[in-house]
């Protein structure tokens, strides 16, 4: 089994109803106070813009997309991301994911079919398409994604970058051993999801391709509520543990923690909008083990559960059904929380 070292921390700003100034101010303070990572998800906003204008305000942190979906062409995502590889003195993480069917087939037009497939042929056609040049324009050609002739009309200004996958069941974990620089964890986990999941099949991904292990990051989103009111934060806390019970895929680990009969009643009342019912069918047992929840010394004590599985913990807001007052308010906890950690 996989070990790993010290456990760092970070930040994802997503689809929160924080304004984009108050998204610069948190990204200040958290690198003060010894955020080693800060992450922008495709979601209410573009994931790459705020993470450029993060860069103006923070002092050389690494930034990613936790996520950028594979939506987006091939073009647009290889271009923005070596623009902020350039923007950042190559400290850029393009962290790439699916996103659920619907949001895909609803959204975006894209057929969500053989997303394993899709997904190995989306980061093969980006790294080919950094080699291209007027002189070399590239093709490629695989069984879902097609570019042709493609050019870069000025020079990649690095060979290559990190690019993390993000994975929830087996063969996406898998595939992020074999093709990724790093794998991230959807915000739905606990220790034994990755004891009995995650690292056994980024095991199998690193044979394929004789990887090297020590070269491969494990990073997790993970829903985080902080207030000196312990019941406070277990009721945040709650609500993006309904939302994202919400999705199939993450049966991968609701199952196996023992959550199928709550899973049932959170969907059931999904498909009536019933967000009140959704909220109170998360049981109590649900908070103590998919969350980071409750007052600053609780959710260190229950990070620390992660040490030698994972080498950075992205902590995440509740969003669903939340406040803006809420989410101002435990951003600051949640620094707070985890200075100096």
């Amino acid at each position: 089994m996989l070990k790993r070292g010290n456990l760092d921390w970070g930040i994802v700003f997503t689809g929160d109803n924080l304004t984009l100034s108050q998204i610069l101010e948190f990204s200040q303070k958290a690198e003060e106070a010894g955020a080693k990572s800060l992450w922008s998800t495709e979601l209410g906003r573009d994931a790459f813009v705020p993470l450029a204008a993060i860069s103006n305000v923070t002092n050389g942190i690494r930034l990613g997309t936790g996520v950028a979906t594979f939506a987006r062409p091939p073009m647009h995502t290889e271009t923005a991301a070596m623009t902020m590889a350039e923007l950042t003195d190559n400290k850029f993480v393009l962290g790439l994911g699916t996103a659920p069917p619907l949001w895909n087939e609803n959204w975006h037009g894209l057929k969500y079919e053989r997303p394993v497939r899709r997904m190995r042929e989306y980061v093969e056609c980006i790294r080919k398409m950094w080699t291209a040049s007027v002189e070399s324009p590239i093709t490629y050609e695989g069984e879902m994604i097609r570019v042709l002739e493609y050019t870069r009309f000025i020079p990649a200004p690095y060979d290559s970058i990190p690019i993390y996958l993000a994975a929830v069941r087996e063969n996406m974990v898998m595939l992020a051993g074999e093709v990724g620089d790093g794998v991230i964890g959807n915000l739905l986990n606990t220790p034994e999801y990755f004891e009995n999941l995650v690292l056994p099949n980024l095991e199998k991904g690193f044979k394929k391709s004789n990887r090297k292990e020590d070269e491969f990051e494990i990073a997790t989103l993970k829903v985080c509520a902080v207030n000196k009111n312990r019941s406070s934060a277990r009721a945040l806390a709650k609500h993006s543990i309904a939302f994202y019970s919400t999705l199939p895929y993450f049966d991968a680990v609701l199952d196996p923690a023992g959550f199928t009969k709550e899973k049932d009643k959170i969907r059931s009342m999904f498909s009536e909008n019933n967000i009140e019912g959704m909220l109170s069918a998360v049981s109590e047992d649900m908070v103590d083990k998919l969350a980071l929840s409750g007052t600053h010394d609780d959710v260190i004590s229950q990070a620390k559960c992660f040490e030698g599985l994972i080498d950075t913990l992205i902590l995440y807001c509740p969003t669903f059904g939340v406040t803006a007052e809420q989410s101002r308010e435990n951003h600051e906890a949640m620094i707070d929380a985890f200075r100096d950690w």
